[in-house]
């Protein structure tokens, strides 16, 4: 495959497009140690084990503290002469994995992880040129010149059939709301790679597509394919959390004990989306009524979970604890006045992050005061 070197230009366009580096300090940030943000030595060694580097520990490090300590000042980045661009983009995936696994953001990590991209950019590396041209051409702070010099790197590696340009496309059109496109460019991508953990990430994608977006109507059946190879050759990221979530549901009316299983995989890595369906499957599948509190104290707690909440009333309904029941409609009736009040002065004042939420919750009220208008009378 003939790559991309990028030349003076090309350098320019790659520090210009990118807002986190359009201005540079005179003097370098301060910032900690690297060793002291990094994990332990063991921890680095293992990464780089499981990702077949072939880098070991005390090569990788020379790689990283230049980079780091020149953050600030990549010009002057001297990078070991043993140092190859998929070097870079191995490392750059130990700690975007570091990042998922942990669920925790180091800002100084972060500008690693993206000077790491840059600079396998500048040797050549396919991978790292296409998702700097898509980032170009996602921001509204690209010049005309830059965004014409990056589609034509689009074009070229499209043309080259480099398999990533495909999933980013769909990324991208996706973002935009053009769905079936995304999903075209998505199977592109599967029909050049399809067995690795990115295929996993577009195959969690392309279940997603299947499951909500697809019209006239979903399909059910190629979204559970796309959840089943999503897992089946993924690592337990945020995009395998996600195919366990889908795996749930739509197994829970066919396997409710395959259901349970995929949703407390990915209620047990954070996912709360999860924890309503886990209750109440709980209570409505397997009778078991101290089992699905747990689930719903844990939605409740986690982030005041409207479906959790109803399900604490209807548990506490099913085994006749009136007081605690009464205490949640309580609740339940201040949470539904709250909304309406919002609602009343028009959804304009309601933040964009809130609106579907607020939206949703209304609903969930709403159809609660009338399905369960019988035990809430028997509770007075």
């Amino acid at each position: 495959m003939v790559q991309f070197r990028f030349g003076p230009s090309a350098a320019n366009f790659k520090r210009k497009m990118l807002t986190r580096v359009a201005v540079r300090f005179q003097l370098t940030a301060v910032r900690p140690a690297l060793e002291s943000i990094l994990p332990k030595k063991k921890t680095i060694n293992r990464l780089l084990f499981d990702n077949d580097s072939r880098l070991a520990y005390k090569k990788a490090m020379p790689i990283l503290t230049t980079i780091y300590t020149n953050l600030d000042t990549p010009d002057q980045i001297k990078l070991p002469t043993y140092t190859k661009h998929d070097d870079l983009m191995m490392l750059r995936s130990i700690l975007h994995d570091l990042r998922s696994v942990t669920n925790s953001i180091n800002k100084n990590l972060v500008e690693l992880e993206n000077e790491l991209v840059e600079q396998a950019a500048e040797l050549g590396n396919s991978d790292a040129i296409a998702m700097l041209a898509f980032e170009a051409v996602a921001s509204k702070d690209t010049s005309k010149e830059d965004y014409e010099y990056a589609n034509n790197l689009i074009r070229e590696l499209t043309e080259q059939q480099h398999p990533l340009v495909f999933k980013l496309a769909g990324d991208f059109a996706f973002t935009k709301s053009f769905h079936e496109q995304a999903a075209q460019y998505w199977q592109q991508f599967l029909e050049l790679e399809s067995d690795t953990i990115l295929a996993s990430h577009v195959y969690s994608n392309l279940g997603v597509y299947y499951y909500h977006y697809l019209r006239p109507r979903p399909n059910l059946t190629e979204a559970k394919l796309c959840f089943e190879k999503s897992v089946h050759f993924g690592q337990l990221d945020s995009h395998i959390v996600k195919a366990h979530y889908y795996l749930g549901q739509l197994y829970s009316i066919t396997d409710p004990v395959l259901s349970r299983y995929h949703l407390e995989i990915s209620a047990s890595k954070g996912l709360q989306e999860s924890l309503p369906s886990l209750g109440f499957m709980e209570l409505n599948v397997f009778n078991n009524v101290s089992k699905a509190l747990e689930w719903f104290k844990l939605g409740v707690e986690a982030n005041s979970d409207v479906s959790c909440l109803i399900g604490q009333f209807d548990a506490h309904v099913r085994v006749g604890s009136s007081a605690k029941a009464l205490k949640i409609l309580t609740n339940l009736r201040g949470l539904k006045s709250k909304l309406e009040r919002i609602i009343a002065k028009g959804m304009d004042n309601v933040p964009p992050s809130y609106r579907d939420l607020a939206a949703s919750n209304q609903v969930l009220l709403s159809t609660f005061f009338a399905t369960r208008s019988d035990a809430i009378e028997k509770l007075h």
